[in-house]
């Protein structure tokens, strides 16, 4: 399996990959309508990071990386095409994903999850931050949760499932 770092200027082709990817793991594997799947992308600037993932010159899976604060790192819209799910593909590009935020210097990375994906990252070394909101991540970039509400009481949408927080606080 080849990994690839996406940034602004790599080869068109490496884009497509991400969003075939996205597209068959959102769209089709979950049902995620597509204008609300790319609906809120923001436009690839000179910050934009993407991992990717390729198996045979097929798309496997893809994740984007963010710093919303200070030595703060998120991993989001992490994908994995319905072919390559439950075969390992999510661990090498979580993995993959950390290798690189760690060239930096980050204190915390962390993941705005459907709930149905908690355990998985739960092996990966993240803790859920429970009963906070995880839309926290845009109002508090610094990754400085401990005073926030912790009265976030989710439901499933139609779509069947919820989002959670999860944190992994790494070396300095």
């Amino acid at each position: 399996m080849e990994v690839y770092r996406v940034t602004k200027d790599s080869p068109e082709w490496l884009f497509k990959v991400y969003d075939y990817a996205r597209t068959d793991a959102f769209c089709f594997g979950q049902g995620i309508p597509v204008n609300f799947e790319y609906g809120h992308d923001e436009p690839i600037d000179d910050t934009y990071q993407a991992v990717v993932l390729v198996d045979e010159g097929k798309p496997v899976a893809g994740c984007k990386i963010t710093y919303p604060g200070k030595n703060v790192a998120r991993i989001a819209r992490v994908c994995v095409t319905r072919e390559y799910q439950h075969k390992g593909a999510g661990s090498i590009l979580i993995k993959e994903a950390e290798k690189w935020i760690l060239e930096g210097e980050v204190s915390k990375i962390v993941i705005n999850s459907q709930n149905r994906a908690q355990k998985f990252y739960e092996k990966l070394g993240y803790e859920l931050v429970p009963g906070v909101d995880p839309r926290i991540i845009e109002e508090r970039p610094d990754g400085d949760y401990s005073s926030a509400p912790r009265d976030y009481a989710p439901s499933n949408n139609k779509l069947g499932f919820f989002c959670v927080l999860l944190e992994k606080n790494v070396p300095a």
